[in-house]
């Protein structure tokens, strides 16, 4: 593929450069500064060629540099030799001769020669013409060149690098679709938002596959691609250097950030404080522990790892080992790095080593590295050790086949109990979630345990076996989840999974106080275990708790909070974004929400991830809020092929989902009857929580009759937003404005803006009911206000408000269901009405519109959908 690099925008830049230009009796012109890359050629191009139909152009050269008035060589017309002060009036004056219409550009001033540089300073103190003039940060600028800036004589414009916002849209831009967050963070941590080192890093992924679009979403993975002409720019600034100073850029190409005191034992202290003033490297203070170092970009160290060979690196990485081992590090990150380091040096670390800091990783959730590390001891034979962390991190990572590869052909004859139970955890967990194979999981399981003695052993048995039953809607599973983690010989490993299941499980059932109990104790043992992703399943516990509680601020708190633990890693980062997403949906910030669902829907795709099918149905229901039925039906599709027997705990949720689907084609009668075959499924398990949501949901879609049931939840389940959401079918069972306008102002006071934008659209249709004008043109006016702030939503409520066809909701579900192609007959069938009554209701819709038939009927509706 080939990238289609678009100018880069700098409006704001562009704009006081041109107000200089056209300033007669201030600064003319303007002295663009900045780093190497970042755009100020092009951006003075930009701003002279808008400027003016002439121009003369000069640029600073290393060449050039030795001659006098050399960069102005092709614009004056100096022929022959004469002394400094002739040559510029003779400069000078051949300028004034081309007229006022002319701009000079001088590229790279601070390459100019001396003589040079004061033809620029006199041109701008005289006026002769306005002036464009790049300087690149960092380097010596002549002082003729500093005073324009300095004097007033033209104005100073920096181009700053990239935010990770405006590198965002451009990438988007250029790729044409959107881009993974972590992706994102990627490109702009490797380039630092230069614009030149941008354009590359992205097409050398591009190139070799690296950056890849995954289900309508681009992928960075693996490392970073430096492309030739990338790799030529930066050569060209360390290539020059000295040995020495090359030495450190090795050291620290391999290992960053090094402590101050590590790198000035492998090199000399004088030659470090040459790097750093020569702009190299980085000095920064971290925490209590002393002064660190890093590269000045780090893309010197790709260049540099590029051209080094596989003895020379073996060679480096062996002495970086050997020192930093020599000071041992604090932090466990350190400690884990310290042994990938030692892993391809030239004194290798011992099996055990590998092994424990590939465990380590896992614990910390960096599954990439973790399973780097346990192949590394397999590699030198250890075995059955190596093989538990490495299946682990490939499970975690979704990798369920290669997981099972690893454990599956391991003979389990001969081991003793705990070695048989770090086998057949992984297994059966691998077997169940990622592979969806429950029965054989719970063969592995059976088999395993009879085989156990020990209370302990036998305790993270039950705790897999009550996670299980958590995602199978098995009866009993709390209480289990309880005997598991009450209980004295429970490790750390049974804690953490009994709290992230209890979490969850709590938090659907509605009850919400035990919640966070679960969750404390959880997070505790998953930070002492090998626990990999287990705590985003905590984290869904306390972010739907927070919701149902109504308090979003703290769920949107909570959800940031996971979704920065995994930082750029994933699928960690993708999972905290189906919790952002949810709290986005909720606050209404649909465009947000999207973009966390689409992009871990992408992630997740094939994993086995229970979270895939969340992430597919929760960025169905937000398609459909938003009104685009085509898209909110092909998630549907993939939110329905991911739901499995592991993911039944979430069948309530697919409910929503079609419900929400059934709506956006305005289907009323549809939607509503999922939304309560939903809430049918929740009571059957006694999630109260979950059988609330869908009564509401149904509520919003205008069936009132659940009011008497939501009153009920409400009275035993400690929830804000269970007893608004009471109120609110309550109000729609009596078509009660009034209350309806209230409680809506209530949803917004608690940040839940979709659903109040519903309900004062309600208020507004009923308001109309009554012949109440002022009241249903106040409920309307709120109800577009959240609508906008919502990102457009277009929910059937909204929908019945904005620019609304004068049908009734039976006319208008018929004539939907025309516009959706359906035959009368099917229509009678799905409504369960004779065909001839179907037929009046499509007779009077075409005389109330004013259409001459069908399919103009069908036309007039897919407009107003719009």
């Amino acid at each position: 593929m080939v990238v289609a690099w678009s100018t880069v925008n700098r409006d704001a830049q562009l704009h006081t450069v041109m107000s200089a230009l056209r300033n007669r009796r201030g600064p003319w012109g303007a002295v663009l500064t900045g780093d190497a890359g970042v755009g100020k050629t092009t951006l003075a191009r930009d701003a002279v060629e808008a400027f003016a139909p002439q121009s003369r152009w000069a640029a600073g050269t290393e060449s050039a540099r030795s001659v006098p008035l050399g960069a102005f060589a092709h614009v004056v017309g100096v022929s022959s030799p004469m002394e400094p002060a002739s040559v510029l009036r003779a400069a000078r004056a051949h300028l004034q001769e081309l007229g006022t219409d002319v701009v000079i550009g001088v590229d790279d001033a601070h390459l100019l020669d001396k003589l040079s540089a004061t033809f620029v300073h006199q041109l701008a103190v005289n006026r002769i013409a306005p002036l464009v003039v790049t300087v690149r940060n960092g380097e010596q600028v002549p002082d003729a060149v500093t005073a324009l800036w300095k004097d007033g004589l033209l104005e100073r414009v920096e181009l700053a690098p990239f935010t990770l916002d405006e590198t965002r849209a451009l990438v988007q831009s250029v790729l044409g679709a959107p881009v993974e967050e972590s992706s994102v963070k990627r490109i702009h941590v490797m380039s630092e938002g230069n614009p030149l080192f941008l354009r590359h890093v992205v097409d050398g992924a591009v190139e070799v596959g690296r950056l890849r679009e995954v289900a309508g979403v681009w992928q960075l993975r693996g490392e970073t691609v430096v492309n030739p002409h990338l790799s030529t720019l930066i050569e060209a600034r360390i290539d020059h250097l000295d040995p020495a100073l090359r030495h450190v850029l090795e050291l620290l190409a391999f290992q960053e950030p090094l402590s101050l005191e590590v790198l000035s034992t492998l090199s000399d202290p004088a030659t470090v404080e040459a790097a750093e003033s020569a702009g190299l490297i980085r000095v920064r203070q971290r925490d209590d522990t002393g002064l660190t170092v890093k590269l000045a970009h780090p893309l010197y160290g790709e260049v540099v790892r590029a051209g080094t060979g596989v003895l020379a690196a073996r060679r480096l990485r062996g002495e970086l080992a050997r020192q930093i081992a020599a000071h041992p590090p604090a932090h466990v990150s350190d400690r884990i790095r310290l042994a990938a380091l030692a892993l391809d040096s030239d004194s290798p670390p011992e099996p055990d080593l590998l092994i424990s800091a590939a465990s380590a990783a896992l614990t910390l959730g960096e599954l990439e590295l973790g399973e780097r590390l346990a192949r590394g001891a397999m590699a030198m034979g250890a075995g059955f050790a190596a093989a538990l962390p490495l299946a682990n991190t490939l499970a975690w990572q979704g990798r369920g086949a290669e997981a099972e590869a690893v454990l599956g052909p391991i003979d389990t004859t001969n081991l003793g109990e705990f070695d048989l139970l770090l086998w057949c955890l992984p297994r059966a967990a691998n077997l169940f979630w990622m592979l969806g194979r429950p029965a054989d999981a719970a063969a592995v399981m059976e088999s395993t345990r009879a085989r156990l003695t020990h209370p302990s052993a036998l305790n993270l048995v039950d705790a897999l076996e009550a996670m299980f039953a958590v995602y199978t809607v098995q009866a009993g599973a709390t209480t289990q989840i309880y005997d598991v983690i009450d209980s004295p010989h429970a490790l750390p490993l049974a804690t953490a999974w009994a709290g992230a299941s209890g979490a969850l499980a709590t938090a659907y059932l509605g009850r919400f106080d035990e919640v966070e109990p679960f969750a404390v104790r959880g997070l505790a043992a998953a930070a002492q275990s090998e626990s990999g992703n287990l705590r985003f399943t905590i984290g869904l516990g306390q972010v739907y708790t927070h919701s149902m509680r109504g308090d979003l601020v703290a769920a949107g708190a909570t959800a940031r909070e996971y979704a920065d633990y995994a930082e750029m890693q994933q699928p960690g980062r993708s999972l905290g974004g189906v919790l952002l997403g949810r709290v986005y949906y909720l606050q209404g910030a649909l465009s947000a929400a999207e973009t966390e669902f689409r992009q871990a829907a992408a992630v997740l795709e094939g994993t086995g991830y229970s979270w895939a099918f969340l992430s597919a149905a929760f960025l169905c229901q937000t398609l459909a809020a938003r009104g685009l039925a085509v898209e909110a039906q092909e998630a549907l599709i993939r939110a329905e092929r991911l739901f499995g027997v592991n993911t039944e705990l979430f069948r309530s949720d697919l409910e929503m989902t079609r419900a929400w689907v059934a709506a956006v084609v305005r289907d009323r009668n549809r939607a509503v009857a999922h939304a309560r075959t939903g809430a049918r499924v929740a009571a059957a398990s006694d999630q109260l929580a979950q059988e609330a949501l869908c009564l509401y949901l149904a509520a919003r879609f205008g069936d009132g009759s659940v009011a008497d049931r939501l009153g009920q939840i409400a009275a035993r389940v400690d929830s804000p937003l269970i007893s608004m959401g009471a109120a609110h079918a309550r109000a729609v069972a009596d078509r009660d404005g009034d209350r309806l306008d209230a409680l809506a102002g209530k949803l917004e006071a608690v940040g839940a803006l979709l659903a109040a934008a519903d309900a004062w659209a309600q208020a507004a249709t009923a308001h109309a009911a009554t012949g109440n004008r002022r009241a249903e043109l106040a409920s309307t006016a709120s109800a577009k206000r959240l609508a906008e702030r919502c990102d457009g939503a277009s929910t059937p409520a909204l929908t019945a408000v904005s620019n609304p066809l004068p049908l009734t909701g039976r006319e208008l579900e018929v004539a939907s269901m025309v516009a959706q192609g359906l035959s009368n007959k099917e229509i009678a069938e799905q409504l369960v009405v004779s065909v001839r009554t179907v037929e009046g209701h499509i007779y009077r819709s075409c005389t109330k519109l004013d259409v001459p038939d069908r399919s103009a009927l069908a036309a007039a509706v897919r407009i107003e959908g719009r």
